[in-house]
């Protein structure tokens, strides 16, 4: 067939157009699907009595697009039933953690189903936990009463006999028992789930009075027979464990920073000043110590800002002279202190007997038993400076560990010079000597 020019123009023209259909028609819809396709915008978990979540999930989608990958909570999907912003039932597949949904121009997309695996239960404890793009709605079961929170809620409210959380993004585990409040069996187990809590803060070194007489009050409630005020109890002495935890974790970050800003501050000869910061970083350290976290924390954020605000001395001859002579006696002293003022030694307490010892306290932890050898080594008692150097940990850690050995009554603890040292106690050496 032989075509005139004005037909060969035509032709030549509509080649880009019949080349860009077919294009279209040859992409992969994964091209697509590659894309940001959705925005959740509302998100609701209604957790049922036997531990089965309903999940109630609406995102906005990109209604050019043929398909949409839509990532779900949970990995067990049942009744599942995929609408638009019309309720119209949309086609899907699944895959491993969500649904591949077909569009058809739909604007917004409604998935509900059923899972099991939002839920674990432990002896009378439920815990619910997800994590999620946005801010969401969890209804628990009715008469379920909550014992632990890992997040504070946006909003707390009921529904139908249920307790209502608004929560927000992200890690979300709310912990709670199903049963009848005020019975029982109902008090004692969270008592019982307070105690456990308490008993693994208080092994992680902190100090948790106050939830240890919380506890005891519940166990009072429990004796005289009134279970709602010993659950009531009960609540309040784990959340007060739980924020003595956060609250030391706080207080060690500050002190650890706190003591390494005064080491960096050191190396660039900024010493004018420094002696205000190391008083503040000892304070903190003490109020660590008495379990006054909020007070260390302060008193951490008082030594690192000093320290920042310390500076070099100025260049003298005449101070160079005086202050060589002043860090020759300080050495002589620290000397002295090291060699001649350590009471353990006047005192002539005797060898320690470390098979004793460790046959007494088999429980004892690997790094405890390498620093009670270094102790055992060293005459039985170090400096805690010289633990921390012969270790290299930082300060508050060699100090949660010190603590540890010293409740246990495996060490004692002296103030000698301005410094703390460590003995090892005089009944685990021959000779039986005494402090």
């Amino acid at each position: 067939m032989i075509f005139d020019p004005q037909m060969r123009r035509a032709v030549a023209g509509a080649l880009p157009i019949l080349a860009a259909v077919v294009l279209v028609l040859l992409t992969p819809l994964e091209a697509a699907e590659a894309q940001p396709s959705y925005t959740p915008r509302e998100l609701v978990f209604a957790v049922y009595a036997d531990g089965v979540v309903a999940v109630d999930y609406t995102a906005d989608v990109d209604p050019t697009l043929a398909r949409v990958n839509i990532t779900l909570f949970g990995s067990l999907y049942e009744d599942l039933i995929v609408e638009d912003q019309d309720g119209l039932l949309l086609d899907y597949s699944s895959f491993d953690g969500g649904v591949t949904v077909d569009m058809l121009g739909s604007t917004s997309v409604s998935v509900s189903y059923s899972t099991p695996d939002l839920t674990s239960k432990s002896a009378q404890i439920w815990v619910f936990s997800v994590s999620t793009p946005i801010s969401s709605s969890i209804l628990l079961p009715e008469g379920a009463t909550i014992v632990g929170l890992n997040v504070v809620p946006l909003a707390l409210g009921s529904l139908n006999g249920g307790p209502l959380l608004t929560m927000p993004a992200g890690d979300v585990e709310v912990a709670y028992t199903v049963g009848i409040v005020g019975t029982r069996e109902h008090a004692l187990a969270l008592i019982k789930d307070a105690e456990s809590t308490i008993e693994a803060v208080k092994a992680n070194g902190v100090t948790a009075a106050d939830a240890e007489d919380l506890l005891q009050q519940a166990y009072a409630a429990f004796d005289a027979e009134r279970y709602v005020e010993a659950e009531q109890l009960a609540g309040q002495a784990k959340t007060s464990a739980l924020n003595a935890e956060a609250a030391a974790s706080s207080a060690e970050n500050s002190i650890n920073e706190a003591s390494a800003s005064i080491s960096a501050v050191k190396k660039e000869g900024r010493t004018i000043g420094l002696d205000t910061a190391e008083k503040l970083l000892q304070q903190a350290e003490a109020a660590y110590d008495a379990g006054d976290y909020a007070g260390a924390e302060g008193l951490a954020e008082q030594a690192r800002a000093a320290a920042a605000e310390a500076t070099a001395p100025q260049p003298s001859y005449t101070w160079f002279i005086v202050g060589a002579g002043g860090a020759a006696l300080l050495l002589v002293a620290a000397v002295f202190v090291r060699r001649r003022g350590k009471p353990g030694v006047e005192a002539g307490t005797g060898e320690v007997d470390l098979d004793a010892l460790f046959e007494q306290n088999p429980h004892l932890r690997f790094d405890d038993r390498e620093v009670i050898r270094f102790l055992a080594e060293s005459g039985g008692e170090a400096f805690a400076s010289e633990i921390r150097e012969r270790f290299n940990i930082p300060r508050t850690s060699a100090w949660r560990m010190i603590r540890r050995l010293q409740r246990e009554g495996i060490i004692e603890i002296k103030s000698i010079g301005g410094q703390s040292l460590v003995r090892i106690g005089a009944k685990y050496r021959t000779g039986g000597g005494g402090a």
